[in-house]
């Protein structure tokens, strides 16, 4: 349902927590994905530190396979090519498995940069692009960036809306981490779509 003036937050219940913070569900979706890549049998339970290395390997650099293995494990499909400067980009194409999900999305990219000859890369970019049926009013935009984590929404050269987010492997970051922010991104695309109507 599109209505500019109704509030970003009218459609979800009031907090019970701290006032101002909403609950996320991308921490679910985010546990979830922990418990099917840490837990070395499913039945098991075990706590996060005491997981062996090699579950959560720490990360110098992005590669195609490092995040297409990441996105299989999501259940999302996705194809390979090259960006405009020859870098390695990523096209993802949906939700391969709704249920590994739990959000149905239209895909977005991944952009990697600062990539050396043989397709490592310091960082990389997750970037979806909106075209709604109606003008979205800046202040939805600005409304969805203050009350949502991790990703930023804008208005694109072209005049669509971008939702992007930016993870850098510079001084490294954990595998499992990674796949945690590609699926609070997936969340918070579906929340974006909400949002703009």
């Amino acid at each position: 349902m599109w209505c500019d003036a109704m509030p970003f937050d009218a459609k979800r219940p009031p907090s019970r927590g701290l006032p101002g913070v909403r609950p996320l569900k991308a921490v679910a979706i985010a546990l979830t994905v922990f418990a099917f890549t840490a837990s070395p049998a499913l039945g098991q339970t075990q706590r996060p530190d005491a997981l062996p290395d090699a579950e959560n390997e720490r990360i110098d650099r992005f590669t195609v396979e490092l995040i297409g293995d990441m996105l299989d494990t999501l259940g999302l499909s996705y194809s390979v090519g090259l960006g405009p400067y020859g870098e390695p980009a990523m096209t993802v194409d949906g939700s391969r498995d709704a249920a590994a999900t739990r959000a149905v999305i239209d895909g977005f990219e991944v952009r990697f940069f600062g990539c050396d000859a043989n397709g490592r890369c310091d960082e990389m970019s997750l970037v979806s692009h909106y075209r709604p049926d109606r003008p979205t009013s800046l202040s939805t935009v600005n409304r969805f960036n203050q009350s949502t984590r991790f990703t930023t929404a804008y208005t694109g050269i072209e005049g669509d809306l971008v939702l992007s987010m930016d993870l850098s492997a510079v001084g490294g970051i954990g595998r499992q981490a990674t796949m945690i922010m590609i699926a609070i991104y997936v969340y918070n695309m579906e929340s974006f779509a909400q949002a703009i109507g």
